[in-house]
Formats: structure tokens, sequence, C-alpha cells
């Protein structure tokens, strides 16, 4: 099981906006009231990008269970999602947003109209991109932001920024290591978005020491989503296998990994795939070709009983019935709920270690020196200067399922990797993985 965080399809350019909030009185702390604490996201809950949705449905599960069971210091967790489509309401693709709608739109209701304390686990590269002045403007913290890109980890420009998952780079670098053990020798080819995150995924491999030739470094255009055009993968894929490529490194998001594998398919190219954790998730890309692929887990196998997170999160997922109507005891669990629930875990265990008196200055201080525990393989540390979020995980290989699509990933092995998002960061590994306990106050 992989996660879908996602590289947002490039936004047209969009300004921060005037709209600054007012909220509550001179002193007071907007979203905090004696019994509530009010926090938002934007994510795509209609569109192209629909099956992002339940990444941020998991993590309002979690709200709901803590608010069941008696809320954090007294306060219950009200979590606002609004719709922003990916940013792409304007292009239609199913989006139920108005055409005017975007990322930065939604924001100024989270920030004027509604108040939010903070945004907590919006989702995509361009479009958290898009808001970042104006939630710092706003003295807004904007908080475990569902991308890898590199971008979040910027303290000195934005101190109330905070990423979650383990960064393109570093999983590039992680993905280069692999290559050089098991593949040393073999041609490698790579297609990514021609955006950051394909940009960040390509320089990590390059920082992790393997080389692409530029011949066999392509890109798609992420505007092909929009057009529905896929001249850009089936151009791509044929280059690489006229290259004879026996390695590809894949940064794509599922649509695009779907793509991709099938046009190899109907090619007959059958080489070694190594796909980002942004566009591996085999519930999401849903084709059978998939078994066989490489990927970067920074959660455990969800079919992994033994990890007392895996049987806690299918309870809180059972639990909500209106995020959840359809899941039972026997429904698969993806990538998509394991990594709601993990930056909601986060969130709730922050918010613990910040008392009773609750302030944005405050909460930001408790994440910098929070031992967290959640469902991730690598513990979540930020300090000062890393702002970033996790750091690593396990090579996991998309497991077959007969003629069907896969729908699970399992470890090749109990290897786990850590590194930083910088070429100079060392990487490490270790095979002594210890697994979080759920704190108390949560079961």
């Amino acid at each position: 099981m992989t996660l879908l965080s996602v590289s947002a399809l490039a936004l047209g350019g969009i300004t921060t906006g005037l709209l600054s909030s007012s909220a509550g009185a001179a002193g007071s702390t907007p979203g905090v009231s004696a019994n509530s604490i009010t926090i938002g996201a934007t994510v795509p809950l209609s569109g192209i990008a629909v099956s992002y949705a339940p990444v941020s449905a998991a993590a309002n599960a979690v709200f709901k269970w803590v608010n069941a069971h008696g809320g954090v210091n007294g306060r219950k967790i009200k979590y606002i999602r609004l719709d922003d489509c990916y940013g792409l309401a304007s292009y239609g693709l199913g989006c139920t947003a108005g055409a005017s709608v975007t990322t930065l739109s939604q924001n100024q209701v989270l920030v004027a109209q509604d108040h939010v304390f903070a945004t907590v686990g919006s989702l995509g590269t361009a479009a958290e991109e898009s808001v970042e002045g104006y939630l710092k403007q706003n003295g807004v913290p904007q908080l475990f932001v569902n991308s890898g890109s590199k971008a979040w980890d910027d303290p000195s420009q934005y101190p109330d920024l905070f990423g979650y998952q383990t960064s393109y780079n570093a999983e590039g670098k992680i993905f280069a290591e692999f290559i050089k053990t098991h593949y040393a020798g073999e041609t490698l080819g790579f297609i990514g978005q021609n955006d950051d995150f394909g940009a960040n995924g390509l320089l990590g491999l390059t920082d992790g020491g393997v080389n692409v030739a530029s011949a066999n470094a392509l890109t798609y255009n992420t505007a092909d989503a929009i057009t529905g055009s896929t001249s850009d993968i089936q151009a791509d894929v044929a280059t690489l296998q006229a290259s004879k490529c026996q390695v590809v490194v894949l940064d794509s998001v599922p649509p695009f990994t779907t793509g991709i594998l099938e046009v190899a398919h109907a090619l007959g190219y059958s080489p070694t795939w190594i796909i980002s954790s942004v566009g591996a998730d085999p519930t999401s890309v849903n084709f059978a070709g998939e078994a066989g692929a490489y990927t970067l887990d920074y959660f455990p196998s969800v079919t992994d009983t033994g990890d007392a997170w895996i049987p806690w999160t299918r309870k809180v997922l059972l639990a909500d019935k209106t995020d959840f109507p359809t899941f039972t005891s026997s429904s698969i669990m993806t990538g998509n709920e394991l990594y709601g629930v993990g930056y909601a875990v986060e969130f709730v265990e922050a918010l613990k270690a910040e008392g009773k008196t609750v302030t944005r200055a405050g909460f930001v201080k408790s994440l910098l020196s929070a031992t967290f525990s959640g469902p991730a393989i690598t513990p979540l540390k930020y300090s000062a200067s890393n702002h970033q979020g996790l750091q690593g995980g396990v090579i996991a290989k998309i497991d077959a399922n007969g003629s069907k699509a896969p729908v699970n990933a399992t470890p090749v092995n109990g290897t786990v990797f850590t590194t930083g998002n910088s070429k100079a960061s060392p990487l490490k590994t270790t095979t002594k993985l210890t697994i979080s306990p759920i704190p108390s106050w949560l079961k």
C-alpha cells in the first residue's frame, strides 16, 4: 500500500488575495473557543482527482473518533473540507464546484468566513504553492500539506508551513540506492510530470548516484489531463522501448501511471517499473499490469494486522458511517485512507501537547518539539531547520492478484531507508523497525 499524496496539475497564475481574516476579539486565537477548534482544508472532492477524496475523509474519521471519546483537552475538532477540484474547476472535468472556484478562493472562505485555526492536510503541490503567501499574510499555519515537494521545507521563508510525506527528492535517492544494488549496469529510463514533482524526483535519482541519459529522461505534459491527450506518454514509452531501457522510474500521478503501463503493455514493452509513491497506489492505478512494480511505502501494509495501527484504523473507519457508509469489516483499506489517518493522528497529538491554552505560535512550537507516535514507518520529527516531515520508507513490490488489478504492495525486505532533501544528506538504513504504540487516549 502506498500513498496517493499528489503533485497537483499545473495551475494558472493565481495571485495571493487581499481578503484577510478578522475573526475573534483582540487577543483571541481564530478558530479556537473554550470547547472547540476549527480547522480546514482545500481538497479535490470532485473532478479528475476525486480519487484523493478518501484522504481527507479518513482524517475526518479520526477527528470524529477523537470527538466521540472526549475531544482533545476538552475541545472537539471541527474539520471543514472545501472542494477546490484540484484548482481545475474552470475546466469542468466533472467538477461540481463552480467554474470560478480556485484553491485561493476556497482558502479565502476558510480564513475570512470560517475563521479556521489552521489548514490541515490540504492537497496538491501547485495548489498549495498558490496560497502560501495568502496564508502567511493572515498568520494561518499551513499544516501537513499532501504533497512531496521540497517547497514545504522552507522554514526561513514560511515558518508556519509544514509538509508531511517523504519528499520526492528523498524518494529519488532511495530509488537510486535500490537500482544500484539490484539493477547495476542496466539502462535506466525516466518519465516524470513536467513540474517540480518530476523535476524533484529526477534530481533525487541523480543525487543518489544513478545516471539517466538525457534522451531517456522524459516528461509528460500536465495539461494532458485537461485535454485528454495521450500523445506525450505514447511518445515517451516508445522512446524508452527503442532505447532498450531495462528499468523505468515513473514520477506520475495515478491516471498517468495507468496510461503509461497500458501503452507499454500494448507495445509489448515490459521493463522493471519503479513508481513514485504518489502514483503507485494499486487501487487507484487499477491495472493488472502494475503487478511486480516497485514503489516506496512510508506506511505498513494494510494487511499487516500485526501492526496495531492497521486494526485501529479499520475500527475508526467502520465507526464513521457518514464518510465511509459502505466500508465493512471485509472492505479493502487503501493507502489514501491510511495517509489521512496518519496526519490526523499527528495533528491531535500536537494539539494535546499544546495543552488547554491553544495559540498558533504555541502549536507550531509543539510541532517542532513533539515526539509523535503514528502509523508511519519512519518517525515524524520536525525541527527548526526541517519542516519536510517523514524522511524515508521501505521499498515495496506490488502484489499480483491473478488476472485482476492488484490491491496491495508488500515490503521486499526489512530495510528501512531514511534521508533528507539535499544531496549532502546521508542515506541511512536500518532493519530494526520499531512500531510506534498507539497512545492510550486514542484507543
